[in-house]
């Protein structure tokens, strides 16, 4: 019976052990996640920081990254190619007032309800990028 007393103790002592582990490791993710979350958040508010600086003084073209505005004019002229492109290839454009992806031959846009006979913006601009412009006008 002594043995089988024993391997019982070894057995709960291993399980404590495997417990413990799995508790360390539960609580390494925990905090792996928790850390991932703010460095979103931070890396989201120097994004948010870096485009209004850029949108302040991109006609100045500031002379300490006279690159970087020129690599970001040259993206988003790029961008909006593709962009064009793939509204074509999906039959829509975009509505002028509020950035929403429209049919092609649609006469009003479904979520603002503005003509869409000119829509003042080149079709296949994404929806995204003109929300994202008209917000960061407004929250100036």
């Amino acid at each position: 019976m002594a043995f089988f007393d024993e391997l019982g103790k070894v057995l709960s002592d291993k399980s404590k052990e495997a417990a413990s582990k799995v508790k360390d490791i539960t609580g390494v993710l925990q905090l792996k996640s928790k850390l991932s979350a703010e460095k979103e958040k931070v890396n989201k508010a120097y994004i948010t920081l870096g485009k209004a600086y850029y949108d302040r003084h991109e006609a100045s073209l500031e002379e300490d990254f006279p690159g970087e505005f020129r690599t970001i004019q040259a993206g988003l002229v790029k961008i909006a190619a593709l962009e064009d492109e793939i509204a074509e290839l999906e039959g829509t454009r975009v509505c002028a007032e509020c950035g929403a992806k429209v049919e092609k031959d649609a006469m009003f846009c479904s979520r603002c309800g503005a003509s869409m006979s000119d829509t003042g913006m080149p079709d296949g601009a994404d929806s995204e990028c003109a929300y994202s412009e008209k917000d960061s006008e407004n929250e100036e």
